[in-house]
């Protein structure tokens, strides 16, 4: 008999990263949010998130910058604690810079934010 509780596995893809991630603007600016971005480690992983796949576009024009995250399928807290590191790379490297980031929904997240879960 197991008397240990109930057990929540998450399981995830694993899948390789994409080539490269898409950039756009000038080579400078996107070499410093690059470097920026390599020193983010995964939170339960050794790599960065550049190398892990997760970062796939960095567009910087005029004023702007937005960086493309994939959070993919987990934990929501992993997936905000993601997020808000890589922004936090993005701010340092681009300052005096609006700034916007998009990635996909945690599916993990998907029941909770609607409430069921």
């Amino acid at each position: 008999m197991d008397t240990r509780g109930p057990t929540t596995i998450w399981i995830q893809p694993v899948r390789a990263p994409d080539a490269e991630p898409r950039l756009t603007g000038p080579q400078d600016r996107l070499d410093a949010v690059m470097d920026a971005l390599r020193r983010v480690q995964e939170l339960r992983e050794t790599r960065d998130i550049v190398a892990s796949g997760r970062v796939q576009a960095i567009e910087i024009a005029d004023g702007e910058a937005t960086l493309t995250l994939r959070m993919g399928q987990g934990l929501c807290d992993d997936a905000h604690v993601m997020a808000e590191m890589a922004f936090e790379a993005l701010r340092s490297s681009l300052p005096d810079t609006d700034l916007y980031l998009r990635h996909d929904r945690p599916l993990g997240c998907a029941g909770k934010a609607t409430g069921g879960g």
